[in-house]
Order: C-alpha cells, then sequence, then structure tokens
C-alpha cells in the first residue's frame, strides 16, 4: 500500500512537472484573467526585453514563500535600458511566473520578459533586492519562440528610435 502510494505521488508530481505553464492567480489593473495586448504591457513595464537565462538560485521553504532568482542575459532591448546585470525574481506560487519546465529551470532558455523593479523589495530576501519581476504573470511574457511574426514586428514599432 505504501509503495502504491508512493508511485502515484512520485507520478503526479511528474506530470505537474511536465505542464509547460501552471494556472496562477492573475489579475491586471483589477481585472482577474485579463487578456492583454503586446502594446498594453510595453506602455506598462519599465522594460521589455528578450533574455537567455544564464542561471538560477532557489531557494525552497516550508516556513516563507519559495523563490528563484534568475540570471539573465539581454539579448535585446525593445524598451528601457536594463540593469546589468539583470535578474529576476519570481515566486513558486500561483502568482509566480512559471518558466517552460523541460528543464527546471530552463537553462539556455530564451524569453520575452515584460518587467518592472520588485515591488516591495524589503518583502524580499537582500539577495534579490535588486531583481526585478514580470509584469503580469499571466500576459505577454513568454518564450521567445511563441512570440509570432507579428508581435515581433509590434515590438520593433513600439521601440523607441535609436
Amino acid at each position: 500500500m505504501v509503495r502504491w502510494l508512493r508511485c502515484m505521488l512520485f507520478g503526479l508530481l511528474v506530470g505537474m512537472l511536465s505542464v509547460p505553464y501552471a494556472a496562477a492567480l492573475c489579475s491586471y489593473h483589477g481585472q482577474d484573467n485579463a487578456k492583454t495586448t503586446v502594446a498594453q504591457e510595453f506602455a506598462d513595464s519599465d522594460w521589455v526585453i528578450h533574455v537567455k537565462v544564464i542561471a538560477a538560485d532557489d531557494h525552497w521553504s516550508d516556513e516563507d514563500g519559495s523563490w528563484t532568482l534568475y540570471h539573465l542575459q539581454v539579448m535585446t532591448a525593445f524598451k528601457g535600458k536594463p540593469p546589468a546585470p539583470i535578474e529576476m525574481l519570481t515566486y513558486r506560487d500561483s502568482g509566480g511566473f512559471i518558466w517552460t519546465r523541460a528543464t527546471f529551470p530552463d537553462l539556455g532558455g530564451e524569453y520575452l520578459l515584460f518587467l518592472d523593479p520588485i515591488g516591495h523589495p524589503d518583502s524580499v530576501s537582500a539577495a534579490a533586492r535588486n531583481a526585478t519581476e514580470v509584469n503580469y504573470s499571466c500576459g505577454q511574457s513568454k518564450p521567445w519562440s511563441s512570440v509570432n511574426e507579428k508581435d515581433r514586428q509590434r515590438l520593433i514599432k513600439l521601440s523607441p528610435k535609436r
């Protein structure tokens, strides 16, 4: 019986980790599960960037929130001048931005991110106080391979003239 229960729990865990995205608690300007556009999030975010994930530091905890601090290489900055080095914090809960889980974390993966400074830096670990966070976890931030050509052209048009 115990072996059967362990196998069942292991199967459930593997199944959860193989899902590309988890459902998240999503609210955008007070609207639950809002469908945003690239232009909306572009206007709302401090930085809009195409990045490559180069490293990640996980913090797992039963006492306070679990989180991951991602170290990112900027490939293209569409909006703003991102801090160097740029790091992004995400919580491991229903409100966090969930990366593709083929490899966890998705080292080497490329993403389009709409980022802002952390809203409450005093509420996070000292190691993450200068990090950024995704503007809207259920919005336009996604794997670069999922950004269609129309949205890539829209990003270029929205970008300030260089």
